[in-house]
């Protein structure tokens, strides 16, 4: 007689047989407690930053996903069973004591913003201990991606950003325009064109900080979500980083040209507009080349040490 050995997550169960009743009461008071605490700084430096700046709009779309990247592992937390861990306490503490100080001693926005996740994470070790914590630790941690990076360091990486693309457009443009002559200074480039001479800005919203943003954050979901192996997907999200890089050069490069051309028109306004948008549609199939590349070339022998998947899966 022959036993079939059975999955642990090989049956698909509901929210309502996986956590009881009661827990969810617990979650709901304990959600309204931090959401009372902290409520003033989700609408005033996450909610009202989505839906005023364009450079974090992305932001809306990060808690729905990280819920998302929960209930793909609802499997695996109906094989937690919760424990609490008391140093659970101390990362809460620390994150609300970082809260306070940065709201009223030394205001910082910043810290302010993080401390969520640092008490989410805490509230979680607290309540359901270190299987929890194994489970649901990058959901948590995903919700970093919407939160709004300081203003100074901001600025910073988008002017390198733009210094970069001006250099690089400067150097490809003169390949598709015969005599044409560039000099990057900074965020702007000089050009002679046949005896027609002009300055081109690359300005704050062509930085492609806004796309590097979005892209690594839909890069690292699409990673996680991914059979692979740890390595392949250190390599997947790292890969988002040049390929945001080469897609916003291309952009850069493209709107320049329609400038030195005269061709102002297919610069500006929705022609500008649906060139960003193919951009993402060109980052999204350099990443699918990476993983292509990766399947093909990297094939993981079956002994091997390997790394549980999203749905509990040795891949």
């Amino acid at each position: 007689m022959t036993v079939a050995q059975t999955s642990p997550y090989a049956t698909s169960r509901s929210w309502g047989e996986i956590i009881p009743p009661k827990t969810w009461v617990r979650m709901t008071v304990v959600a309204m407690l931090l959401g009372a605490v902290y409520w003033a700084t989700i609408w005033n430096h996450l909610v009202k930053r989505w839906m005023n700046d364009g450079n974090w709009s992305h932001g809306w779309l990060v808690p729905v996903f990280s819920v998302y990247l929960l209930a793909t592992q609802r499997e695996r937390l109906a094989a937690v069973v919760p424990r609490a861990n008391y140093l659970g306490v101390v990362v809460l503490v620390c994150s609300l004591g970082m809260y306070f100080v940065a709201s009223w001693w030394w205001p910082m926005v910043y810290p302010q913003i993080v401390s969520i996740v640092g008490s989410i994470l805490g509230l979680t070790l607290l309540l359901g201990g270190w299987r929890l914590i194994r489970v649901a630790w990058f959901p948590i941690m995903f919700l970093l991606f919407a939160m709004p990076l300081p203003q100074g360091l901001y600025v910073d990486l988008t002017q390198r950003l733009r210094a970069l693309a001006s250099t690089l457009a400067a150097a490809i443009m003169p390949l598709f325009a015969s005599g044409l002559y560039c000099e990057a200074q900074a965020v702007v480039i000089d050009y002679d064109f046949h005896g027609r001479s002009g300055h081109l800005n690359v300005a704050e919203a062509c930085s492609g900080m806004r796309l590097m943003m979005a892209f690594m954050t839909l890069g690292v979901a699409m990673a996680y979500l991914g059979n692979r192996a740890t390595w392949q997907r250190v390599i997947m999200v790292l890969s988002c980083i040049p390929i945001a890089l080469i897609c916003n050069t291309i952009r850069v490069t493209i709107t320049s040209l329609f400038f030195v051309y005269g061709r102002n028109e297919w610069a500006q306004g929705t022609p500008h507009q649906l060139l960003g948008i193919s951009m993402l549609v060109i980052a999204f199939g350099l990443f699918a080349l990476v993983g292509y590349v990766l399947n093909q070339l990297f094939v993981e022998d079956a002994g091997e040490d390997s790394f549980a998947g999203p749905r509990g899966e040795r891949v």
